[in-house]
């Protein structure tokens, strides 16, 4: 075996601890990068969202009876989104004046039903639009494009379900790529 010249361990050896503390430091600023981070949405809309508020209004023509009203449309689609979250900002269903409405970290859903009669069969047509107080920018443009479901009979709740996960699909990618 082959001994190390002593002028090279004299001048080595004290710097050796030093290089292998930076050696770990480099090691965990790159663990800690935006690189090696969950993904963030490059919109200040979509980022340090706390909550999602839901507040809904279904208009049928006429004033007619509808299979389902304003709460009952909130709770279903504040299901349906928590579903498509899983793990985000809790999603509650609000009333109208409710003081987290202007909260900054609160992103508001505001989900519209229209019942319509067009030839034969009533039409279900649901949109949504995104509003945030603060800076936080604009909402996205085209951020979900309306859905419709034509209704032969009485509503059935899965098609129901159905559409508002087509409707709220994208807003739920959007709020899973920020932490």
């Amino acid at each position: 075996m082959r001994r190390i010249p002593r002028w090279i361990s004299r001048r080595f050896c004290p710097a050796l601890p030093i290089a292998a503390s930076l050696f770990i430091l480099a090691a965990e600023a790159a663990a800690m990068s935006p690189a090696n981070s969950p993904a963030m949405s490059p919109l200040p809309f979509f980022q340090r969202i706390e909550r999602v508020g839901l507040l809904c209004a279904v208009d049928a023509e006429g004033g007619a009876v509808t299979d389902v009203g304003d709460d009952a449309l909130c709770g279903r689609a504040a299901a349906v989104l928590s579903g498509l979250l899983a793990s985000g900002p809790a999603v509650t269903a609000l009333a109208p004046n409710d003081a987290r409405i202007a909260e900054p970290g609160t992103l508001l859903v505001l989900v519209h039903a229209t019942l319509r009669h067009e030839e034969g069969c009533r039409l279900l047509a649901l949109a949504a639009t995104l509003q945030r107080s603060g800076a936080a920018g604009d909402a996205p443009f085209f951020m979900m494009p309306p859905q419709a479901l034509a209704l032969s009979g009485s509503l059935d709740e899965s098609l129901l379900d159905a559409t508002l996960r087509r409707l709220l699909t994208p807003l739920g990618g959007a709020l899973r790529a920020n932490p």
